[in-house]
């Protein structure tokens, strides 16, 4: 057999890495394709819902009379119920943040994040019934017990941060087991104490304050994740410095830490407020689903979203409730587009 008849290896091993290359191109190809088809099924139905009901209220481009002042009520309503339970999710979530982030141990911060994935995962309707068979009676004649109470808890914290502050140098992982009985021991004595503080009562035991607590609970587990990965981040990078040069742990938390971590917690806040506004069970069972223009956090409310739940299988196609929902739906679309576009347009600035 002659030389230039014999096969040559170096041909077939081309040839094969060739093919074996073509199959991984065609498999790449495909998968670009099919993230792609999966990308644009997302934006598509994310585009149907505000074209849908821009079709649906085109014919009835002006406000019919009736539609806005309602509509304006449940608006008001929402945000009412936003507000409130922001600032109740806030500053505890904000608190479990740094806690978690800066002072809590390797074992420790495991648990806390535990903790926080269990109440996260509880559905918000098990948090409106025990607003509504447990809290809301006690509310009813206790508001003045309530704004006690949170003050004396903020008071509390605060003697806690002086005292154990500058010598934090070192994690205080077991600070919680102090700050947790100090106050229940206070809240037990102001709860004995009622009658002094009982001065304020409301007319109805479903109100906004009642919405507000109950939805600022819910949203403690998303305000101290997002807040806790901001930290997270703007910690690693100042902590190291600031305590070469002597400043404790606190300290560096106050001076550079939080600073630098302001965009996040402004995000944070938003994330919260546009998770509250969207709510629905919660305020279906402890709103008193009340339409009701107050300012009052012991007023009742009635929100967009348990208008949509209760109004919606009874309403008819073109009539005055039918635009309503309409104005709703937008309303409400709008708004937790606005919050997460604008939390993640101040994330990505914080990142960049």
């Amino acid at each position: 057999m002659s030389a230039d008849l014999r096969p040559n290896p170096a041909l077939a091993v081309a040839r094969i890495a060739q093919e074996r290359h073509a199959v991984r191109r065609r498999r790449e190809r495909f998968g670009r394709l099919l993230a792609a088809t999966g990308a644009a099924i997302v934006v598509l139905s994310i585009l149907v819902i505000p074209a849908f009901l821009l079709f649906e209220l085109l014919p009835h481009a002006r406000m019919p009379e009736g539609v806005g002042g309602r509509f304006l009520l449940l608006l008001a309503g929402t945000l009412k119920a936003g507000l409130i339970a922001v600032l109740v999710a806030f500053p505890i979530g904000l608190g479990t943040a740094i806690h978690i982030v800066c002072f809590a141990t390797g074992r420790w911060r495991a648990g806390f994040r535990a903790v926080l994935d269990v109440l996260a995962a509880i559905p918000t309707v098990v948090l409106g019934l025990i607003a509504l068979t447990w809290l809301a009676p006690w509310l009813r004649s206790h508001v003045a017990t309530l704004l006690v109470l949170a003050a004396v808890a903020l008071a509390a914290v605060l003697v806690v941060s002086v005292v154990f502050g500058r010598p934090l140098r070192a994690r205080r992982s077991w600070l919680p087991l102090i700050v947790l009985p100090m106050l229940v021991l206070v809240a037990g004595v102001i709860v004995g104490l009622d009658p002094l503080v009982d001065a304020i009562a409301v007319d109805t035991p479903w109100n906004g304050l009642l919405v507000g607590l109950a939805l600022g609970v819910a949203a403690i587990p998303l305000v101290c994740a997002v807040i806790g990965e901001v930290l997270q981040a703007a910690w690693d990078r100042h902590v190291d410095a600031a305590i070469a040069l002597g400043a404790s742990r606190w300290q560096a938390l106050r001076s550079l830490v939080l600073p630098a971590s302001a965009p996040g917690l402004v995000a944070a806040a938003l994330l919260a407020f546009g998770r509250c506004t969207g709510e629905t069970m919660v305020l279906l069972m402890a709103s008193g689903n009340t339409p009701i223009a107050s300012l009052d956090p012991r007023d009742g409310l009635r929100s967009l979203s348990a208008e949509l739940a209760l109004s919606l299988p009874g309403a008819e196609r073109g009539s005055l409730a039918w635009q309503v929902l309409l104005f709703a739906t937008l309303a409400l679309f709008l708004l937790s587009f606005a919050c997460n576009f604008a939390a993640g347009r101040i994330r990505g600035r914080l990142s960049s």
